[in-house]
């Protein structure tokens, strides 16, 4: 059994690298049937592993491609030409939503603007995934996740104030990801607006709305204190010692995160075999502990420095703390939680099995299935015949280039 919800809804997306792949990714999973446009001799960028410092090795599988477009038929056409146009309005008529990075010029040169879809389907749902967003003085320029959403809006900067360097993405298409999420939301919203109303809708989602959107808190404390940032604390320096992280023994950490009460100090300190801190006069309550919190965190790092993680694991084990390993991308890939959830399900492709991320939202219990990404332009054929093309229409085009 799979995902139903969007069973029915028609996509057509026109991008390449990461954001607005994304949001078809995740209208993939939820059973849209996502037609990728490509041009027919051009590989997209994420058609590869365009991903540095990895070991110098063929894994059988262009990760980032697939983690970016699972799910959705391919389709290698020539937007530019007249039968390349005519067979993408003949997607679009039928389609429910456009899904597209292009520029402005871009959009306008291949008329594939709003106006020139909606002229042709007026129910469409027309969704934009940009750097900037479509106002402004850079409405013409593009924009990367490392630019527009790391930083431009505050999040680098926010993760630099305890380093001694601007800290990088964390992870390749960090913000794209984010941001393909909440326009895929935007979409299915105005979808559902679609089905009340009949009115079609333009989305816009951008990388720079997305990071001010996760960065609101500090976005709006700024304005009101007139500061740059909620300020980030050195380990020493933590206001509260029970949200912290503390490194054990064998060089790993433990992250706490507990709201500051006597209850949840005197707990941590028995779990630890620490009861005396509990009766230090320093510590005698909650208000005693954040007044002396260097003092305190100087106690706890000497605690979990003494023993390794695998004691600590066992002795945290039912501690009312909320806590966590540090753990490396490689090591959640085998945490038995993600596991138990689905949140990395196994994919099939010609090479083998291996391993994909599903988008976040489950339904009805139902576990995540995903399939591969096409092969570029895998579908062309099949897709121009149920646009109605016979077959000698579609070697014609595909002799002219029009058609991959």
């Amino acid at each position: 059994m799979t995902y139903d919800v969007l069973a029915g809804v028609k996509v057509v997306e026109v991008a390449m690298y990461a954001f607005a792949p994304s949001a078809g990714a995740v209208l993939a999973d939820w059973g849209a049937d996502v037609v990728k446009v490509v041009p027919p001799h051009t590989a997209d960028p994420m058609n590869g592993n365009p991903v540095a410092a990895l070991p110098d090795k063929d894994v059988g599988v262009k990760f980032m491609w697939e983690i970016l477009n699972r799910g959705k038929r391919c389709i290698g056409l020539d937007v530019s030409t007249e039968d390349g146009g005519a067979l993408l309005r003949d997607l679009v008529r039928e389609a429910d939503v456009f899904i597209t990075n292009l520029l402005p010029g871009a959009r306008q040169r291949f008329g594939l603007d709003v106006a020139d879809l909606q002229a042709v389907n007026p129910r469409l749902v027309y969704a934009r995934a940009t750097g900037h967003g479509d106002r402004g003085p850079e409405r013409d320029r593009g924009g990367y996740d490392i630019t527009d959403f790391w930083s431009r809006a505050g999040v680098g900067h926010a993760a630099s104030q305890v380093s001694d360097e601007f800290v990088p993405l964390a992870s390749p298409a960090f913000g794209d990801l984010a941001s393909g999420g909440f326009l895929a939301g935007a979409i299915a919203a105005a979808l559902f607006r679609r089905e009340r109303t009949g009115e079609g809708a333009v989305v816009d989602v951008s990388l720079l709305s997305s990071a001010m959107w996760v960065m609101s808190p500090n976005a709006v404390a700024a304005r009101l204190y007139g500061v740059d940032a909620i300020p980030r604390f050195r380990h020493a320096d933590a206001p509260n010692p029970l949200v912290n992280a503390y490194r054990t023994a064998d060089g790993r950490y433990l992250y706490l995160s507990g709201v500051m009460t006597q209850g949840a100090f005197t707990a941590l300190c028995s779990a630890i075999g620490r009861e005396d801190l509990a009766a230090d006069p320093r510590f005698a309550d909650a208000e005693g502990v954040l007044a002396n919190a260097r003092a305190c965190i100087t106690e706890l790092d000497a605690v979990f420095a003494a023993r390794p993680l695998t004691f600590w694991t066992e002795a945290l084990a039912d501690l009312p703390i909320p806590w966590t390993v540090v753990r490396s991308a490689g090591e959640a890939g085998s945490d038995p939680q993600v596991l138990a959830n689905d949140y990395l399900v196994s994919v099939e492709g010609p090479a083998g099995a291996y391993p994909l991320v599903p988008s976040p939202a489950q339904f009805d219990g139902i576990r995540p299935h995903l399939s591969r990404a096409p092969e570029h332009g895998e579908h062309g054929d099949a897709i121009a015949g149920e646009l109605g093309r016979d077959w000698e229409e579609v070697v014609r085009l595909k002799v002219e280039g029009d058609l991959l």
